[in-house]
């Protein structure tokens, strides 16, 4: 009698219907894990590096005519140029500890942006960055001064 109870109450899983299916679900678990977590790490690193603002680089200023100056930057990764990179410029005057917004986002052809003269005086600070969306990357500064 006692082998019989033992042997109803010893449950082999291997031998079971859900045993095996348990063992089939974690073997599939398995193989899906080895086969798309490296695409999927491979994506995550692409979606952080295209993540990242880059900083402003290469600003250089000069006289456009009377009323305008003429500053130029770098070209930006073309990746984030098809996704909408745009250039914003702040100015802070010579005595100013607050920056006043001189053009809003705007896309730049030919690395190249117009800005008035009475807006920007000779002293002051053209603070610049770049706008992906709603995010805004690490700013670069350059000096007005007399000698452009």
């Amino acid at each position: 009698m006692n082998r019989l109870l033992v042997a109803t109450t010893t449950i082999n899983w291997n031998e079971t219907i859900w045993g095996q299916l348990l063992l089939a679900a974690v073997l599939i678990v398995l193989v899906n894990s080895l086969i798309f977590l490296p695409r999927r790490l491979i994506r995550i690193r692409k979606l952080r590096k295209s993540d990242i603002i880059p900083k402003v680089r290469g600003l250089r200023l000069s006289d456009l005519d009377d009323t305008h100056l003429q500053l130029q930057v770098s070209a930006a990764p073309q990746h984030l140029v098809e996704a909408g990179l745009r250039l914003a410029v702040a100015v802070q005057g010579p005595d100013d500890m607050k920056r006043q917004v001189v053009t809003e986002p705007t896309l730049v052809p030919q690395n190249t942006l117009v800005v008035p003269r009475d807006l920007a005086p000779i002293g002051s600070t053209l603070w610049v960055n770049w706008v992906l969306a709603g995010r805004v990357g690490p700013g670069a500064s350059i000096r007005v001064s007399r000698t452009l």
